[in-house]
């Protein structure tokens, strides 16, 4: 039986996966699920995960990253109850490589595909492949290193799924993630289009204090600082600050709703461009 490690990413594809991939392979594939925790998850994002754990026997492993002054990121083992809810882990990594953002994508690397892969080396599974959520309409975010890194993508190549057939089947199940859509994953994260990030900044700005804290801290903190003609680092697309974000979201402008995903689509403006994240950040993914 092939081993598969199942990165479980907190978001609704990845948990349609992990279901799918229990009802129809469990006869295929030794499975282990596996949860890597940032710290600045919505915290119904870590209810949500803790749910499907318990209501369909993943016993899942959450994880997050420990840096060190040497070398990438290890990870240690948490749970629900004990997983960092403050943004330890981001802010530890961030003390040592500075802020991530448009051309310094470290924060995917340090803290989820690094503590995933030292937990499947110190545990024998580094011969294993990844299963990865991403839906056959997300095509465009496949790494091109899948077959060298023994990535599989079950919904494109074992069963195609599209984001209405994933909203369909969470609307039938007695439970659900109960956020919208774009407070997905680490809430604000830089790579969310402008139209999510600024709704967000509209109505709950605090959700941004953490990112401020550590941009006043390490906006000069990390490598190639000095070729930067700014002489720092941003978080944000276009050179912005989270104070940029904040004052954006007070402007006037069309906010992102769940409900109308089609029709927003089709306006689709610069609002809409985003950094390769929907309303997940999948490890492995471009």
């Amino acid at each position: 039986m092939s081993q598969v490690l199942v990165s479980f990413s907190g978001g609704r594809t990845s948990a349609y996966m992990a279901k799918w991939l229990i009802d129809n392979k469990s006869d295929e594939y030794d499975m282990a699920f596996i949860f890597a925790n940032t710290g600045l998850e919505h915290e119904k994002t870590l209810d949500f995960v803790n749910e499907c754990d318990k209501r369909w026997g993943l016993n899942l492993v959450w994880v997050e990253a420990v840096t060190h002054a040497e070398g990438g990121c290890t990870h240690k083992v948490v749970n629900y109850e004990t997983a960092s809810r403050d943004g330890e882990p981001f802010r530890e990594m961030v003390a040592k490589y500075g802020l991530p953002g448009p051309g310094w994508t470290h924060c995917n690397r340090e803290l989820k595909l690094n503590p995933m892969w030292h937990y499947a080396k110190v545990n024998g599974l580094d011969d294993s492949a990844w299963a990865i959520g991403i839906r056959n309409d997300e095509i465009d975010r496949m790494s091109s290193n899948a077959e060298k890194n023994k990535i599989i993508y079950p919904l494109i190549s074992m069963k195609p799924t599209s984001k209405p057939e994933i909203r369909h089947f969470w609307r039938g199940q007695p439970f659900d993630l109960e956020i919208p859509e774009h407070f997905g994953n680490c809430v604000t994260c830089w790579k969310k289009s402008d139209r999510k990030l600024f709704t967000i900044a509209k109505h709950e700005p605090i959700r941004f204090m953490s990112f401020a804290e550590m941009e006043q801290e390490h906006a000069r903190t990390g490598a190639s600082i000095d070729k930067n003609e700014h002489g720092r680092r941003f978080f944000f697309r276009k050179y912005r600050t989270v104070s940029d974000i904040v004052k954006s979201g007070k402007t006037s402008f069309d906010e992102f709703h769940d409900e109308f995903p089609e029709w927003q689509q089709e306006l689709f403006s610069d609002l809409d461009l985003g950094g390769g994240c929907g309303e997940s950040c999948e490890p492995f993914a471009e």
